[in-house]
């Protein structure tokens, strides 16, 4: 598997809006950990897909560096969107929409075993995210 071909093919998909291409190169039981978010499987990845789209509807990635190193892609880019749908909480309620467009940098790192991505972590400072989106009081 040419991790870095797997990668660009993941983050084109994204940005196209493809949540199919995007679970596509995941393990069926793969992990996801991020802020707020844990998942398993397919499903969860889906899941986080669909919060993403319901919030910024607009949202694209945009790839600064990719490092790949055996089994490890890691990645430096920047999350940029519009919110205007609401913003689900990890206590299952729902921000309104603020209409603030956001530009948030991240770091992820994937673990591929064989043919399959297997775990996904991400990173991202969501007190910059927060004031952003004019949520944190001034």
């Amino acid at each position: 598997m040419d991790l870095r071909k797997t990668f660009d093919r993941l983050t084109d998909a994204w940005n196209a809006h493809d949540v199919d291409g995007f679970v596509a190169p995941f393990a069926e039981d793969c992990e996801l950990t991020l802020p707020g978010f844990d998942a398993k499987g397919r499903q969860g990845l889906r899941d986080f897909w669909a919060e993403n789209e319901k919030a910024f509807p607009d949202n694209q990635v945009v790839v600064h560096r990719t490092y790949v190193d055996g089994d490890t892609v890691v990645e430096e880019s920047l999350f940029r969107g519009t919110n205007t749908g609401p913003l689900g909480n990890p206590d299952g309620t729902e921000t309104p929409p603020t209409g603030a467009r956001i530009e948030v940098p991240f770091a992820a790192v994937y673990t591929v075993r064989g043919h399959e991505i297997v775990r996904v972590r991400m990173y991202w400072d969501q007190l910059d995210m927060l004031a952003q989106l004019g949520l944190l009081p001034e």
